[in-house]
């Protein structure tokens, strides 16, 4: 599941990496009939109901966060700290996304976060943030 802004800059590196990954797998011999990809944008709580009948075993959130790195860097972020990561442009903390979903589907949940450089209101990512993208969805390809 992607999150994020396509109109705040680096913030939509989530449904950036998604577009990837989904280019990748059309486009390749991998078995992706159990693969689920989401752009969720800026409300991922929108997309509860779905992710609860797809009932998945796992689910990978990927979003940007400011974690105080180099722009592009990327980290998991451990749930039992996820509050002291500022995530990017939601309604609601990402944390009571987490608890939910793992309560109410008990699926495993991965949070990959990546710094951004700018989310200011631009429509492009940053070139360090972009650079970075396409190794994410590489690796997320990869371990799927």
């Amino acid at each position: 599941m992607g999150i994020g802004n396509t109109l705040r800059g680096d913030d939509a590196t989530g449904p950036k990496i998604i577009d990837i990954i989904y280019e990748k797998l059309v486009n390749s011999d991998v078995d992706s009939d159990n693969i689920y990809l989401l752009n969720a944008a800026t409300a991922p709580e929108n997309h509860t109901i779905e992710i609860r009948e797809i009932n998945p075993s796992h689910l990978i959130i990927i979003d940007a966060v400011e974690f105080s790195d180099k722009p592009g860097s990327f980290i998991i972020v451990d749930k039992k700290q996820i509050d002291t990561f500022n995530f990017s442009t939601h309604t609601m903390p990402i944390s009571f996304l987490i608890n939910y979903l793992e309560d109410s589907v008990g699926c495993k949940i991965l949070t990959l976060g990546i710094q951004p450089k700018d989310m200011t209101l631009v429509d492009t990512i940053s070139d360090e943030v972009n650079s970075s993208i396409e190794e994410l969805a590489e690796t997320i390809i990869k371990n799927i």
